[in-house]
């Protein structure tokens, strides 16, 4: 299943209905707080679920919302405790290699992990309570509805956690939104709305996050394979000999130039991410069965990197936006070692990296002359065919 979202501003609700959006997440914050306590005070025990009769009334009242505000605390204490296990877990191996080392024969070294005599992990230095000041609220189809509208594309029914005057119904609100190119891109490309819908507050402007997914289409018969390489001086690289740059080098210069955290810098960095997923929508993967990539989640760069530009090329949000376009299309994406692909001639193999003189590439073996990034890309591509022969032979 392929799950997205879009992103829909809430600026055409009237004053009315934004005040209540203010107070339905100024209290379900406070509630939240609460039932976080209580959990982690043992007032309320830490299921994923509890029945909304088992739950003090705070600010809310209402028993949906109430269970629904559980579930979140819930999480978040949940979430928080597998953070801290982990945390005490390593401390312990330290502790043991330490005392294993120097004290061979103590009876901590000769008792299990699981045999140590601890302390509530909710109450040690381990746990810390999460900030949760940008809170979303996770709504499902018992608190909202959507119908398409005349003057607006679409609006949403919102049952809110308040009743009217006789506290005999809860009150709701319609709330108009627009569709944009997003949204219809996905519409276009049959994804269907799920029962979902998530609400937040983020620099003063309500939105909604439309919930969308469609089953994965299944892969394509092995055809073409193209191998791709990514770097600072050229973003995209393919073994098809073609180079993919855009408006990034320019973008990138501007970063730098901008105060970090600044309003500018932010915008700055969303024009990055823009031309990121530009720069991978235009790629002619059509034909393409298999992509190769560089694993370079791992790679370490060196201290100069990141006192230039280096810095601000973002290499997770390049290979997140290939896999959900390789979704989308039931294309396999293959990583493989990025070692020695750019000191490495495609035509006869030899490694030097005298071979490599920044653009440009001239084996010291062969004489073999090309571009180096280019010489690259054709490299990660060889690599991912390998891989593909070692998993045919393994099977």
């Amino acid at each position: 299943m392929i799950i997205k979202c879009s992103k829909h501003k809430i600026n055409n609700a009237n004053q009315g209905k934004i005040n209540f959006l203010d107070k339905m997440f100024i209290n379900y914050k406070h509630d939240l707080i609460i039932y976080i306590n209580y959990i982690i005070d043992g007032f309320l025990p830490l299921k994923e679920l509890l029945s909304s009769k088992n739950l003090p009334s705070e600010k809310i009242t209402h028993s949906r919302y109430k269970s629904l505000i559980y579930k979140q605390a819930s999480f978040i204490v949940r979430s928080q405790l597998d953070k801290a296990k982990n945390k005490r877990f390593n401390k312990y191996k330290k502790i043991y290699s330490y005392m294993k080392e120097k004290h061979p024969n103590s009876l901590f070294v000769n008792k299990k992990f699981s045999e140590l005599k601890l302390n509530n992990i909710l109450k040690t230095k381990y746990f810390t309570i999460p900030n949760i000041n940008n809170i979303s609220i996770n709504l499902d189809e018992r608190f909202f509805d959507i119908k398409s509208g005349k003057h607006f594309d679409s609006f949403v029914k919102i049952i809110l956690p308040f009743f009217n005057e006789k506290g005999t119904r809860a009150i709701k609100i319609n709330l108009p939104l627009n569709n944009h190119k997003h949204s219809n891109n996905l519409e276009k490309n049959n994804f269907k709305l799920r029962k979902n819908i998530q609400i937040k507050f983020i620099n003063n402007q309500y939105y909604i996050y439309l919930i969308w997914s469609k089953e994965k289409p299944k892969k394509k018969l092995k055809s073409k394979v193209l191998g791709i390489d990514m770097g600072f001086n050229n973003f995209i690289t393919t073994s098809n000999k073609e180079i993919y740059n855009g408006d990034l080098p320019k973008i990138y210069n501007n970063i730098t130039r901008k105060k970090q955290g600044s309003k500018s810098f932010k915008k700055c960095l969303t024009h990055r991410d823009n031309e990121i997923n530009r720069i991978c929508n235009s790629l002619q993967l059509d034909d393409v069965s298999d992509l190769i990539i560089e694993d370079l989640k791992n790679v370490k760069l060196g201290k100069k990197y990141f006192n230039n530009k280096i810095q601000r090329w973002s290499y997770n949000k390049t290979i997140f936006k290939l896999q959900d376009i390789c979704d989308v299309n039931g294309i396999n994406m293959v990583k493989v070692l990025p070692s020695y692909t750019s000191q490495t001639c495609s035509s006869c193999g030899h490694v030097d990296k005298n071979s490599r003189n920044k653009k440009d590439f001239l084996c010291t073996s062969c004489g073999y002359s090309i571009d180096a990034d280019i010489n690259a890309s054709i490299n990660i591509l060889n690599r991912g065919i390998y891989s593909f022969s070692n998993q045919k032979s393994s099977l």
